[in-house]
This record gives structure tokens, sequence and C-alpha cells, in this order.
């Protein structure tokens, strides 16, 4: 394939070097233990990373051969990889292509360090705990919602499961305790409770597992005790859960009659089976071992936007796929299978493809968005242009005002127990410079007065806090 092919690539699954570094291998092997516990990836030697100019190598075969040493010396366990040698102008380049492995995680080992990396965006990090632990159980063969949790049958109930289950499987055989929940994957054979059982009991005695909804003034956040119209926090079985959240939704909604020819034809804000499969999604797929952070599911005038902990299981991101081929991969397949056995899901798991017909006949299109360790789904409201009033022009420019306060309070909050002071005002005179842009790296090391590696660390913060999302190749937003 020419180099201007993998050039043209997005940066999240490749990297550049002008030459390779052998006393700071460091700097580009942690990218084969990123794309091995992430997805498959490339790394173009011979390509200045800067301005992506075909430099070339000197000596191709030594450089391959040193890539091969150095990989088998300092990742383990040694990552599915080869090395393909190209020219081009009379220029040499090495392509090393690393395949996702299934030996997870990869760690980058060398003098008494052990470090594993994965991939966000266009950076190789180190993983954080919750990932780490997710790429442990993977590299096992497990799923934390398989695991045995620290609760026994005799502490919990499940009637709740037993009643639905028979309820929406009223032509099999009706739920038995002493059986299914062994044969589901709910208890192991010693009467120990897994985590999905533990998450789908009647207790809820996983304390993270909660849902907070709120239904806000306006088109924008403000304050709970000022804003909220109405605000609920549920906690419980998986099950109550997805009844209290589907139910929340209904009743802050509203129905409006059209009048459509000699017919009406009534017309709800939000498709109930778009919000139901939302809210499934996020319950099933959550990661579970982030601790102290819940489901959020914020309704506004315009919109309904449902925030989950965790990303793509496999590191990418929905705003790159094609929303009708998204590949179904299940971080808790026994949540999974449960749901799909209780027909709250489908179990071939084709939840976005519904989402999206429900909306077929709509200008307005529910709109996905995803990080490391969150995944954004927002909703919009079918009647809302319906419903603007003559002042709607004056409310507008009130809420933009409230929503650059709103912002920079809410951009304070989240960065003040990761970075120092000044870092947080300089970043807060950033925003209110380019909050309505689209922005790059260099207009960011340029406004702050940074070196590039305090660019990709700023940048790392503010993507994993929330705060920016990534537009396009090499542009960035905020998120108000």
């Amino acid at each position: 394939m020419p180099i201007d092919q993998y050039i043209s690539m997005e940066t999240t699954r490749i990297d550049y070097k002008e030459m390779l570094e052998t006393k700071k291998a460091k700097n580009w092997l942690k990218s084969v233990s990123a794309f091995a516990n992430t997805d498959t990836g490339y790394l173009v030697f011979g390509v200045r990373d800067t301005d992506h100019a075909k430099v070339g190598l000197t000596d191709c075969q030594a450089v391959g051969e040193k890539i091969t040493e150095l990989i088998k010396e300092r990742i383990q366990p040694s990552p599915d990889y080869d090395i393909q040698y190209e020219n081009e102008d009379g220029k040499d380049f090495i392509i090393l292509t690393v395949r996702k492995g299934i030996s997870t995680p990869y760690y980058y080992a060398h003098e008494g360090t052990k470090i594993a990396f994965v991939r966000k965006g266009n950076q190789s990090v180190v993983a954080p705990p919750h990932e780490l632990n997710e790429l442990i159980l993977n590299g096992r063969g497990l799923t934390y919602d398989a695991l045995p949790s620290s609760f026994s049958l005799s502490d919990v109930s499940f009637t709740l499961l037993e009643a639905t289950y028979n309820n929406t499987n009223k032509e099999d055989e009706s739920f038995d305790k002493s059986r299914d929940l062994i044969s589901f994957g709910l208890a192991k054979p010693d009467g120990i409770v897994t985590n999905a059982g533990a998450l789908l009991c009647d207790q809820g005695i996983l304390g993270h597992s909660r849902v907070f909804c709120t239904r806000w003034k306006g088109t924008i956040k403000g304050s709970v005790d000022i804003d909220a119209i109405d605000d609920k926090e549920y906690s419980g079985s998986l099950i109550s859960l997805l009844d209290n959240a589907v139910t929340f939704v209904k009743n802050n909604s509203q129905k409006r009659w059209a009048v459509k020819g000699l017919l009406r034809d009534e017309e709800a804000d939000y498709p109930e089976k778009a919000v139901r499969e939302v809210v499934v999604n996020a319950l099933i797929h959550r990661d579970y071992q982030i601790l102290g952070s819940e489901i959020h599911i914020d309704m506004y005038d315009d919109r309904l936007e449902v925030y989950s902990p965790g990303g793509m299981v496999n590191g990418w991101r929905i705003q790159d796929l094609n929303l009708l081929h998204v590949p179904s991969i299940r971080r808790n397949p026994v949540i999974s299978d449960m749901f799909g056995r209780m027909h709250f899901m489908d179990r071939k798991g084709s939840g976005i493809q519904r989402i999206m017909s429900a909306y077929a006949a709509s200008e307005r299109q529910p709109k996905f968005y995803s990080e490391a360790s969150a995944f954004f789904v927002e909703l919009p409201n079918m009647t809302y242009d319906s419903v603007k009033t003559p002042d709607s022009d004056k409310t507008n420019d009130i809420a933009a005002a409230r929503q650059e306060a709103d912002g920079a309070s809410v951009i304070k909050e989240r960065l003040q127990h990761v970075c120092h002071k000044k870092t947080i005002d300089s970043v807060l005179l950033f925003y209110n410079a380019e909050r309505a842009n689209h922005w790059g790296r260099a207009v960011l090391r340029e406004r702050l007065g940074i070196s590039d590696s305090a660019v990709s660390r700023i940048l790392n913060i503010l993507l994993e806090r929330q705060i920016i999302c990534r537009m396009r190749r090499g542009q960035y937003k905020f998120l108000w």
C-alpha cells in the first residue's frame, strides 16, 4: 500500500516516526503495547510526525532487525505483528503492523517497570486501573459480570427477576431459581452470587449501580436547586432501574395532536422504543468497574442526553463508525443474555439500528459520541420546533450567556483535582476565546505558550474529563 494511504488514515490507528529511537525506545514501544491492547494499528518509520514529510530511512534492513529485537525484549507477552519494507521515490520506509491481541494485557517491560498502554485518540497512554482490570479479565477469557461477588444467595433475593422472566416468557417453562440462577450465570455452584446476580437481585447491593435523572428548564444544564423541574435518583435491580428511567422520561414528556389531512395524529416528544433502547444499552454496556460514576439521563426542552460510564469495548469511537454497521461486542455478556431472555433487547445486538429507525421520518437525528471512558447518546425532541415562542430569540440570547458561565464553572469543577490553578486559569482563558470554534494543537500551544508534550497532556485531560470532543482529524471543540 502506498505511504500516502497510510498518511491519510485516522490518527487513532497510526503513529509516524522519522527514525527508529533505540535509546528512548519507550517512545514508540508504548504504541506497540497500546495497539495490541486496544485495536490493530500501524507505526510508519521514515515519516516525520509533525508534517508527515517522507524523509526515508538509512539501512532499512538493520532498522527492521532492531525493531524485532526491541519488541521481543520489552513487550510481554509477545504481540502479533509484522514488518513490511517499502520503497518510494528512492526512499526506504518500514510499516510495523501491530494487531489486537487476545492475551491482554500487553506490557512494556524494561528496567524494573511494567506498564500497559492503551490507545486514546491519537495518543498511547497508561491504562487507567479500570481498563487494566478489564484487559486482565479479557486475557483470561473472563468478564466482570461473570466474576463471583462477595455475597451469597442467602444475602439476596430475585423476586422481581423471577416475576419479570415469567411474565415475558409465558409460553416457556417458569423460572426455577435452583436451576436457572446457576445456568444463567447469576450464581456459582457453591452459592456465591456473581456480579451479574448482584446487579439483578432485588437489593441492589452494588452501590455504584445507579441512574440519575433530571429534567432541566430550557436547553442548558444549570443548578439542580434552581433550574431542575424534576430530579430523581434511582438504585436497585437493573430491572427496576430500566423501568424507573423509562417512566421518568415518559412523565416528563408531552404528547401533542397534529392534524394531517383529515386525521389527527398523536406526536410524542421521544419515540418510546428509542428511549427504552438507549437506557437498555446504557445499563448492559456500562463499565461497572468505574467506581464513583453513574448513568445520567438529562432532559432539556430540545433533547434528551444519556451518559454511561465506559467507552466502546474494542476501543473504537462510535463517531468514527458507520452507524448501520457497528459491531456488536458485549462488555457484560451475562447481563446482556439475561436482558435478552426477558425480551428487553434483541439478542442479535441491533440496538443502534432500532434507535435510528425510530427517527427515520424525523429531520433531526440521534447523535452518538464516545471516548475511552464515556458513551453519550442524544435523542432530539421530535416536537420541539413546533412549540417555539415569539420570544425564542431573546431566550436563546439568555441561554447563550448562561451557557458560557456554566461552561466555565463545569471546567473549573472537572479540573480542580487534576490541574494546578495556573493551568486551569489558562484553560478558562482559552475557553472564553475559542469556545465557539474548532481548533487544533497549534492554536492551543500558541495561546497557552506551552510545549508539544504539555499540549498532549492537556488534550488528554480535557478529553478524559469530557470538556472537549474530537471533531475531525486534528480538530477539537469545547462541549459548551
